[in-house]
């Protein structure tokens, strides 16, 4: 069984013509060995201009697996993964690593004298020639790639034995850059400083193209070449997993490739890169534009009781009848943090309620960013979800290091001071104007505008992947702290409005692109809800099988690690029957409209990309025009 907790949080396109030429296709007695990859020249590796570092290896069976992300009901920041547990052990493959570069210099985009540099790792079962046995195409091999996802700033190349173990062919990459050009953004994140020629104050282009299109791509496409040339069997299926940046690189896949993979799982996608990232900081500006001017703070018992209120009181709201800690829809909760003032009645004692100011703080971080024509900007940090005045990103004790990679980008250069970023005009004023300083609505154009068509891979014209016949699985938890769960939501939506000609027809997606919502769970997992079980194989059975996910199981979290439930296709949920066990998934059925709810889909709209600082909404690309949200 694929559980959540072994998936990985893990362009231009070069022909690929030198990999197999026409006609050399292999006889399938003859399988290269995995040492014949590295100085057979018909691999399409050795000899090649525009791969280096090759290496070839055996690896045994039973040789204790790499570190393959987090175990059960860790959540991470992004770009941290632990060792795996030293029981897990994996099945014998051949593993191939190399560099690509296939282009470099200022033309470009790159740095001075600097060349792409696309580290790319493929984990292939044994072929016969090496002794594999049991696949159902050659050797140990099932005929399938299984190319995996990376995990935030990437960098690093990641363990492909997840997808090995399963007799799938697997893949990773860096995406063309490593940890040490990453930098470090502070404990447990990192800043993304490759995109920055600091010498010159512009983008790396060429870097940041490798990262969001062309470092996944050549994983892709290396993949395919390399299976065909190592097994001599074509490749029957190719599908990609990942999340959170590995949920945003399946998209821009789907967007570009879509028609070169059979499906897709798209989890917690990292897509409008800038805006939900410059968003992390809401939380700290908040507190240090409203309070520290008064001499207060805020602390994470005072937060947490206030988010703890707040579920108690949104816990059972529409068709969600049963009381279990967890918020269905966080959009329908319109809870105010003022019921924790100090003194009022159900409020909790001294010290964690809250005076006046301080409640009203909450309720801006409930609310999210808004502009000075009192639009939103973006989404915020739903009840529910967890922050501190020491989190990894999203806190409200600090400016997170998420955020000064934006501004880093929009302003090209690494050293502009985060200090300089404000929650509003008023705020630069009541501080004294001091030089530098910029508001969150003049950052926000600046990065959409300068930077955000080369960060956002969020375009809605899936046909590739409808027309071929593929298949999307996306979900994300509604209780994610590093990415909101609005934004897929988001994305759905306007998908659903392309394809519904301006109308959002979920109706019209669901043969082939189906979103799950899952309340109380955390980024890729964790947190106090149940997270999707086997969702992978859910998704090979909808491609293979033609048994569509009417939903998908869902297991563990905080509250009872034995709880099961079902995620619904949205906008349907999860009902109870009315009778049984609330922690047995059995017990409920999916139904209902989650988009009936007229208040909830209306906080869907904010301001138009690239019009942050004006009152133009994008209500219209939602199919919400018609619901004239006030």
């Amino acid at each position: 069984m694929r559980t959540i907790s072994r998936r990985l949080e893990f362009v231009r396109g070069l022909c690929f013509c030198i990999i197999l030429l026409p006609g050399a296709t292999r006889p399938a007695a003859a399988a290269l060995g995995c040492a014949d990859l590295a100085n057979d020249p018909a691999a399409g590796l050795a000899g090649n201009p525009k791969i280096s570092a090759l290496t070839t290896t055996l690896i045994a069976a039973g040789t204790p697996a790499e570190s393959m992300g987090p175990p059960p009901g860790m959540r991470l920041p992004q770009g941290a993964v632990p060792a795996a547990p030293p029981e897990r052990r994996h099945l014998a493959y051949c593993q191939v690593e190399f560099t690509y570069s296939g282009r470099g210099g200022v033309a470009s985009g790159y740095a001075p004298g600097e060349a792409q540099h696309i580290r790319i790792r493929l984990g292939l079962p044994l072929s016969s020639a090496d002794g594999g046995q049991g696949g159902k195409s050659d050797g140990a091999w099932n005929g399938k790639i299984e190319n995996l996802g990376g995990a935030g700033c990437a960098g690093r190349v990641m363990s492909t034995v997840a997808a090995t173990d399963d007799g799938y062919v697997g893949s990773a990459t860096d995406t063309g850059h490593t940890e040490q050009e990453n930098g470090s953004g502070g404990p447990g994140t990192q800043r993304c400083n490759f995109g920055v020629v600091q010498t010159e104050h512009r983008l790396d282009t060429g870097l940041i193209d490798d990262f969001i299109y062309e470092g996944v791509h050549q994983q892709v496409e290396w993949a395919k070449a390399v299976a065909q040339a190592y097994y001599s069997t074509a490749v029957q299926r190719n599908y990609w997993n990942g999340c959170s940046t590995g949920g945003r690189q399946g998209l821009a896949l789907a967007e570009k490739y879509g028609d070169e993979f059979d499906g897709f799982i798209i989890g917690a996608p990292a897509i409008y890169w800038q805006a939900f990232r410059l968003a992390d900081a809401w939380p700290a500006l908040v507190v240090k534009d409203t309070l520290k001017p008064k001499g207060k703070t805020l602390s994470s018992a005072q937060f947490a009781a206030a988010s703890k209120a707040a579920v108690a009181a949104c816990d059972v709201n529409g068709t969600d009848k049963v009381r279990d800690g967890l918020i269905d829809d966080p959009r329908a909760c319109t809870f105010s943090a003022r019921a924790n003032l100090c003194g009022t009645r159900g409020a909790p004692a001294a010290p964690v309620c809250l005076d006046a100011d301080q409640a009203r703080a909450i309720d801006l971080i409930w609310d999210g960013p808004r502009n000075s024509r009192d639009v939103a900007i973006w989404y915020p940090f739903d009840r529910g979800i967890a922050l501190s005045e020491g989190g990894f990103m999203g806190g409200f004790g600090a400016i997170p290091g998420s955020t000064a990679q934006v501004i880093s980008y929009d302003h090209a250069d690494l050293g502009f001071p985060v200090d300089n970023l404000y929650l509003n005009q008023a705020a630069i004023t009541a501080a004294g104007n001091p030089p530098g300083a910029v508001s969150y609505e003049a950052e926000a154009v600046l990065g959409s505008r300068e930077v955000g068509d080369l960060m956002t891979t969020s375009s809605v014209d899936l046909r590739k992947v409808r027309d071929h016949g593929g298949k999307i699985i996306m979900w994300q938890g509604t209780a994610d702290p590093a990415i909101r769960w609005r934004h897929s939501a988001d994305y759905y939506r306007r998908v659903a409005a392309f394809f519904g000609n301006g109308t959002a027809d979920f109706s019209a997606l669901q043969p082939w692109f189906r979103y799950y919502h899952a309340p109380g769970v955390g980024h890729c997992g964790g947190g106090e809800g149940p997270a999707p079980v086997a969702i992978f194989d859910q998704l090979v059975n909808w491609v293979e099988q033609n048994k569509a996910p009417d939903s998908i199981l869902a297991k563990g979290g905080s509250a009872n690690p034995a709880r099961t439930r079902p995620l619904c296709a949205w906008p349907q949920t999860a009902i109870y029957n009315g009778t049984g066990n609330t922690d047995n998934a059995s017990n409920f059925h999916c139904g209902g409209n989650l988009d009936d709810n007229h208040g909830a889909v209306c906080k869907m709209v904010h301001t138009q990309y690239k019009h942050e600082d004006q009152a133009l909404r994008d209500d219209a690309d939602k199919g919400l025009s018609k619901l004239h949200c006030k």
